[in-house]
């Protein structure tokens, strides 16, 4: 299977407490104010690393072809080890390949099986307390935590075998923790 495998969640909660819930619903207004109307929520995202291309500089390009592949040497292992902090400027082994000449195609598959890009694991969280004032208008105060764990996601590594980078990770595909609140009014 060459698409990533995904899984995303999402899950909002009103907690059971204030006027009208299971739990300390015999409360007086301004108690109800303090207690009453909360809601959790939380999306995440699991992803699995998508599969890698390796390509060289194109030797066969007067031929018409738009990529060149290089060979695979057997009985080397693709993935270097490690955790992926430790990988990230050696995620794919360069002795695991040699470029294939002019005129000849090399033997690596079109996309790697044994090796994938990183993984993405991502939970945005949020809380909100609800107001109602009277009849007509409504009231929302929101606190939200985007990448609550602040777990980097990177970009797959470099697979040009020709380059000086390759089997490297240089850059990172999301954004660190970020922090926000917010007040909204509705009549």
């Amino acid at each position: 299977m060459n698409a990533p495998l995904r899984s995303a969640t999402s899950l909002s909660y009103e907690l059971p407490f204030g006027k009208g819930k299971p739990f300390a619903s015999n409360i007086n207004h301004a108690a109800d104010y303090i207690i009453g109307g909360w809601v959790i929520n939380t999306v995440s995202v699991f992803q699995s690393g998508f599969p890698l291309q390796i390509f060289q500089s194109n030797l066969n390009s007067q031929y018409g072809y738009g990529v060149q592949r290089p060979n695979m040497t057997s009985g080397i292992d693709l993935a270097t080890s490690g955790g992926l902090e430790q990988r990230l400027y050696n995620y794919i082994n360069k002795a695991a390949f040699s470029p294939a000449p002019a005129a000849t195609f090399g033997n690596t598959p079109r996309t790697l099986g044994a090796v994938r890009g990183p993984t993405q694991a991502n939970w945005d969280a949020s809380i909100f307390k609800n107001f109602v004032f009277g009849e007509r208008v409504k009231g929302q105060f929101r606190a939200e935590a985007l990448n609550a764990f602040n777990t980097p996601y990177f970009y797959s590594p470099n697979t040009n075998l020709s380059s000086g980078a390759f089997g490297q990770i240089n850059s990172q595909a999301n954004f660190a923790r970020q922090l926000q609140m917010a007040i909204r009014v509705s009549f």
